[in-house]
């Protein structure tokens, strides 16, 4: 017998006594966490929207795969997948010229909207910048300004509030170090 008796445990269970108030803040915080979870992945892009677009679940809701928004774009940027608007930034910037939420009747794309497109740069570690050589591009083609060089890390800073998600950044660099991702 391991010599635990009934006295072991009331005294036990005295000493890890756990109020009513207690239990009760235990299980709702778990389950705010989750809600406040859940709320953070609705409102994750599912793919990279022209700029002045709804918040996603009113986008996806508006947005009906017109292609008013694709006739309009200078440089032919947008285009129709899953009956939904997106924005492929590969081979040329988006000037954010606005000529997508003029055209949008369905209010998908809204002038009350920041202009952002949904990406952010992303700069791989071999990038010549940071590897000690005078490269300006990425920094001299930003309209926004929102990428410097910080001298004493050797590093690119990225000012997110800053950032459009144009891709300038992207197009300039002459080695394809950058890479526009999903914010």
């Amino acid at each position: 017998m391991s010599g635990k008796d009934e006295r072991y445990y009331q005294a036990f269970m005295q000493h890890n006594y756990i109020s009513r108030r207690g239990l009760l803040r235990g299980l709702f915080s778990g389950g705010q966490k989750a809600q406040r979870q859940a709320q953070r992945e609705v409102y994750r892009r599912a793919a990279a929207r022209p700029p002045q677009a709804l918040p996603e679940p009113l986008f996806v809701q508006r947005c009906t795969g017109c292609g008013d928004c694709i006739t309009v774009c200078p440089y032919g940027l947008i285009s129709v997948q899953q009956n939904k608007a997106q924005i492929n930034i590969d081979f040329s910037a988006c000037d954010m010229c606005a000529q997508c939420t003029q055209a949008c009747a369905t209010g998908a794309l809204s002038p009350t909207q920041s202009f952002h497109t949904g990406f952010i740069p992303h700069v791989n570690h071999l990038c010549i910048r940071q590897k000690g050589d005078n490269c300006p591009f990425c920094e001299n083609a930003c309209p926004s300004k929102a990428i410097s060089f910080d001298t004493v890390y050797h590093k690119l800073q990225l000012n997110l509030s800053a950032c459009n998600g144009c891709g300038e950044c992207q197009i300039s660099c002459p080695h394809h170090y950058i890479e526009l991702v999903l914010s």
